[in-house]
């Protein structure tokens, strides 16, 4: 058996709509107004979910609802494809965008999602470095068998986890370092 392992570097995006259940919005709600401050600021907040206490939702990171996230199409991005420990191909975002080729060099699944935000809580984050490792034991490897998903997600282009043989990749880890987040409310 092969470990194959897909290894994303660069600057992430991630867009999450804050929803969970009647309880839990209660108990964010009055966690919320004894730190006196409104919900929608209180998310970015880390002492609120030390405040909190709900094991499901520790830190803003495993907030509940619809979440939206990749590799933010940046100029600071690399894709590296590992073989058995042994680095076979360094790609970067531009490389996947095949628009101009007669052949496409790589699978490339593209899906496209133009929002109109619903009302509801959302909070936004970037974050720069190892943004995933994604992992998957394989027999032999096809470099023409492994396919990479594309979101355009209204203006941004994000790389997501990628699939071989139409099997999902395992989520290893990351290491990453949160440069921007914002939350805001769409009555």
């Amino acid at each position: 058996m092969q470990n194959l392992k897909i290894n994303l570097h660069g600057e992430s995006w991630t867009l999450t709509k804050f929803e969970c259940s009647e309880a839990d919005l209660n108990e964010c709600l009055k966690v919320a107004g004894r730190m006196k401050i409104r919900l929608v600021e209180a998310l970015l907040d880390p002492f609120f979910y030390y405040n909190l206490k709900i094991n499901s939702i520790p830190s803003v990171e495993y907030l509940p609802g619809n979440k939206i996230s990749g590799l933010l199409n940046s100029p600071k991005n690399q894709i590296e494809i590992v073989l058995d420990g042994k680095k076979i191909k360094k790609l970067h975002f531009k490389d996947l965008n095949q628009e101009l080729l007669l052949f496409p060099l790589y699978n490339i699944n593209k899906t496209e999602i133009i929002e109109e935000y619903s009302p509801g809580i959302y909070v936004e984050q970037k974050a720069i470095g190892f943004i995933a490792s994604y992992e998957i034991k394989l027999d032999s490897f096809d470099i023409d068998n492994l396919q990479f998903n594309l979101l355009q997600f209204n203006d941004k282009q994000l790389l997501q986890q990628p699939i071989y043989q139409n099997k999902n990749f395992r989520f290893r880890k990351k290491e990453t370092l949160l440069i921007y987040q914002n939350s805001f409310e769409i009555l």
